[in-house]
């Protein structure tokens, strides 16, 4: 390899891959489309282009004299359909514009999220299909996989593709958050944190992405990238929790109809909290006065007068004791209590559960062998948590 072009340079992955190619003597050419992203990369000898993947002339020009091109931006401001024309769009323009430059081989990192978040069984190996759920990143990335392929087949682009699993480490989404979440309180295992972690090392995806580059045998392959054995959601959570210190631990078990129930719940009682504190503003009377002076507050008033007065009596009662002066749990909180996991941070964490990766092809192709064990991984994260102060 003379000379790499990274898109995603100034991301996690892309980041700490522009390390390892520094300490390997690799010349780098990185895409940034966001500069204040791009302060850590300011240490290293990196050539960097401004630009984005929409833009095919910038693109070009930033793979002028380079040999290889990792494809690892996903720009993460689009949302919706919007975030899946910039995967897809993007994709296609990175093939094409390798295609121009001549590269020798362009490897596209894609996502483990191809088979959905809840994958089928036949998933564990690369032979297993893809699958649309309507969620806009696990779509587009089997539509981007689809281009990248395509332009292989009709125009000879070596391409290799890579499908990461849950990919951890320090300055990694998955672990500031997963921290993040434990400091505040709000993290719990889900279903006792009992589901499959297919959990990838940094390091060792780059390790793939290195081989991926090299071994002839890669061109026009797809393969599964992760640790070399999986760990429970229960260890690799709790892995971040002492991160933190032991007084984080244990954490709280709930089923994912009980944290449904559990937020639902905070947001009423916060609500209540929320509309007593009005209240309790409101019986200011010069505040009083000054509001109720108001037309068109006058009239709502004397409209919810009249609606409550036709409610039955025992649920007018049941609204005097939640915003009067009654014993309800809301009155006994103190206040609003954090609010447990998001169904997004559920899902999140607990992602491709039921499924372990086989990464077989990737060692039988590529030599793959993930030379970061997960306690060497978690201790490394560890400290990187300890230093950052998350």
């Amino acid at each position: 390899m003379k000379q790499a072009f990274i898109t995603g340079v100034t991301g996690f992955i892309g980041g700490r891959f522009a390390e390892a190619a520094f300490e390997r003597g690799i010349p780098i050419v990185g895409l940034v489309r966001n500069w204040a992203h791009a302060t850590s990369l300011a240490r290293l000898p990196v050539r960097m282009i401004a630009g984005d993947l929409m833009d095919p002339e910038t693109l070009r020009k930033g793979m002028e004299g380079c040999d290889v091109v990792f494809h690892c931006a996903v720009d993460n401001r689009a949302r919706g359909g919007a975030h899946r024309r910039s995967i897809v769009e993007g994709t296609r323009n990175v093939m094409q514009a390798a295609l121009d430059s001549g590269v020798k081989r362009v490897v596209h990192l894609s996502s483990a999220a191809v088979y959905s978040y809840r994958p089928k069984p036949d998933a564990a190996t690369e032979a297993g299909r893809c699958r649309r759920s309507g969620d806009a990143y696990c779509d587009s990335k089997i539509e981007a996989e689809e281009v990248a392929l395509k332009f292989h087949r009709e125009s000879g682009l070596p391409v290799t593709i890579l499908r990461p699993t849950v990919v951890y480490g320090p300055f990694g989404y998955f672990s500031s958050h997963a921290a993040e979440l434990i400091r505040e309180g709000r993290m719990v295992l889900v279903d006792g944190g009992s589901g499959i972690c297919n959990s990838l090392y940094v390091d060792n995806l780059v390790q793939a992405m290195f081989l991926a580059a090299e071994r002839d045998a890669a061109v026009g392959e797809v393969f599964h990238v992760s640790d070399s054995e999986p760990v429970t959601w229960k260890v690799f959570i709790e892995g971040h929790g002492r991160a933190l210190g032991e007084g984080y631990l244990p954490l709280p078990e709930m089923t994912q109809a009980q944290i449904r129930s559990a937020r639902a719940k905070m947001v009423r009682d916060g609500g209540v909290l929320l509309m007593k504190g009005m209240l309790g503003v409101l019986r200011d009377p010069r505040i009083k006065t000054a509001i109720t002076t108001l037309p068109m507050v006058g009239t709502m008033a004397e409209w919810a007068k009249e609606w409550v007065g036709r409610l039955p009596k025992k649920t007018q009662r049941r609204l005097k004791q939640l915003l009067g002066k009654g014993d309800g749990a809301a009155s006994k909180s103190g206040g609003p209590q954090p609010l447990p996991m998001t169904q997004s941070d559920v899902q999140m964490f607990t992602v491709f559960s039921d499924v372990t990766f086989s990464i077989d092809k990737a060692r039988r192709l590529l030599g793959y062998e993930p030379n970061i064990s997960f306690a060497r991984g978690m201790d490394r994260t560890a400290k990187w948590i300890k230093w950052a102060r998350i």
